[in-house]
């Protein structure tokens, strides 16, 4: 899946590091400093999963306090890019303890990818020492990710993350749907389309052991839709954000995980910024309620929100600003820092 997009960034962005140099605390294996001024600072961790050495990231305000964690895991299978690292300082300018896992078989950590599975146990052990941290508030926690990363962060609810807020963005609830969407890219004319869903399939299918129906169950146990009664029955704020322009990631995967947990509020955001309460393209057959009425952006007072977007991607389109600054207002009113 492509990179979330560097609007993530909110602008700032911040430049320059400082010598790296190794600084043992804690839980944490190593700890490097790769950024530090006034106000933040960003450092490289490494720590044990499943006896695997991974690497990971951690960037928090350079001031006295616990603060609140938000768990942010990164799209795609190359490791943690700039705009990861962007988003990470950003969000700890706003008062929070961001975590990054690099995830086994990336940006040096040991062991092999193995799509949305012990990618899930690395997070959920950077979240356990992330929470013995003196500078971070072990109550409050927040999970969210892109693509894989939103995959990994419904596992990480799933499988028991003591966290109050969820955010999955685009992230492919049923591998076997999503092999097969990969499958038909592959045919395309378009040689970027074709391009890059030959090169996930070939990742999917080496790391699985072959396709949906030569190995249904190890597809079935990477994919949230599977488990929604554990989401059903899970307290804390979800909010779910897709594009119904997204071709690496169709939206009916969003949509049909709203419709097998329940208990959403789904909105279809037109091109001019109004909603409708027709059904976005390739959510139909999910049969769910699409509200009318206003987003409620800064008051969110339900639980748990769909959002699809008509004129966004997978990472891109006219709307990826607007559905970044609803992410972030949702992250803000549910899980603020202060």
């Amino acid at each position: 899946m492509r990179r979330w997009i560097g609007l993530w960034a909110l602008a700032w962005g911040l430049a320059g590091c400082t010598e790296p140099s190794p600084v043992g605390l804690g839980g944490w294996e190593s700890v490097q400093t790769l950024y530090r001024d006034a106000f933040l600072l960003r450092e490289k961790v490494a720590y044990r999963s499943g006896g695997l050495k991974v690497f990971g990231q951690v960037c928090r305000p350079n001031r006295q306090g616990q603060f609140p964690i938000v768990l942010w895991n990164h799209g795609g299978f190359e490791g943690l890019q700039v705009e990861d690292e962007n988003l990470c300082q950003n969000l700890a300018l706003l008062g929070y303890v961001v975590l990054m896992s690099s995830y086994r078989g990336e940006d040096g950590s040991e062991g092999a990818i193995e799509v949305c599975q012990g990618e899930v146990d690395d997070v959920l052990e950077m979240l356990a020492i992330g929470r013995t941290m003196p500078y971070a508030n072990p109550s409050r926690v927040a999970v969210a990710g892109g693509s894989h990363g939103g995959c990994i962060a419904l596992w990480a609810v799933q499988k028991g993350a003591p966290a109050q807020v969820l955010i999955d963005i685009f992230g492919p609830t049923d591998w076997a749907t999503e092999y097969r969407q990969l499958e038909q890219l592959a045919a395309s004319s378009d040689p970027l389309k074709k391009q890059l869903a030959q090169q996930l399939g070939d990742i999917i299918r080496s790391r699985l052991g072959g396709t949906p129906a030569q190995v249904p169950g190890r597809y079935r146990e990477r994919s949230p839709v599977a488990d929604a009664a554990s989401l059903r029955n899970w307290p804390g704020s979800v909010l779910v954000v897709h594009g119904a322009l997204d071709w690496v990631v169709p939206p009916e995967q969003s949509c049909n995980l709203a419709q097998a947990v329940g208990g959403f509020t789904h909105f279809r955001i037109t091109r001019t910024g109004a909603t409708s309460s027709t059904a976005p393209a390739g959510c139909a057959g999910a049969g769910l309620s699409w509200s009318g009425g206003e987003v409620p952006r800064g008051q969110w007072a339900g639980r748990r929100y769909l959002l699809v977007y008509d004129e966004f991607g997978h990472g891109d389109g006219e709307q990826a600003g607007l559905a970044v600054l609803d992410a972030l207002n949702y992250l803000g009113s549910k899980f603020p820092a202060n």
